[in-house]
């Protein structure tokens, strides 16, 4: 079986010069997300994105011959946020795997406890943790959008559509006021008629 999905990829990485690098980066990750439930920090929980989510960026970079120094660090940038995004939707998930991906550090600067995540507590000291990470994540995907405008044709379209999806998920948090726990955000039919809008802008 592990021969049926290796045997292809060892020809498709030579074939496309695709780096070693990002597929022990994402192992790593794998693992990491085996043994490890908290990040300690911002540093801890970027590292994580960065071997987590940046990898399939910088390949499908290789894969479309578009790497570049800039290409590369706004790739990292929307894969991070979008991954970013995407924990901050699932908190009350992995909540439930006793994982949470909330920095230790930021917990104890806002005044939130696990207790008071556990207990689903929606009050200004979780607004305002949940503000601020909403934000890191909005900057990042902001900050690599020109890639997606940048990229032509089919494969810059999709990534501005998923960019702007992001953005629209985390717009659903703030208008939720980041209570995850009683109303994960998702999009609607009506949200994807404004993302391919602002996708075709």
């Amino acid at each position: 079986a592990l021969g049926a999905i290796f045997a292809p990829l060892a020809r498709t990485i030579p074939a496309h010069h695709l780096p070693l690098q990002a597929f022990f980066d994402l192992i790593s990750a794998f693992e990491q997300d085996v043994n490890t439930h908290r990040c300690a920090d911002d540093t801890a929980l970027l590292d994580y994105c960065s071997r987590s989510a940046n990898p399939v960026g910088r390949l499908m970079l290789h894969l479309y011959q578009a790497v570049t120094s800039q290409n590369m660090a706004e790739s990292d940038a929307i894969c991070t946020g979008l991954q970013l995004t995407n924990f901050w939707q699932d908190i009350a998930i992995d909540w439930e795997k006793s994982r949470i991906y909330l920095p230790q550090d930021k917990l104890h600067r806002y005044g939130v406890s696990e207790n008071a995540v556990a207990r689903k507590q929606i009050d200004t000291s979780w607004q305002a943790l949940m503000q601020a990470q909403v934000q890191q994540a909005r900057n990042l995907l902001s900050a690599g959008l020109p890639l997606a405008h940048r990229l032509p044709g089919r494969i810059g379209f999709e990534l501005r559509l998923v960019v702007q999806g992001g953005l629209r998920i985390l717009e659903r948090l703030d208008q939720l006021h980041y209570d995850v726990f009683n109303h994960r955000p998702t999009l609607q039919k009506r949200d994807w008629a404004l993302i391919l809008w602002r996708a075709l802008r």
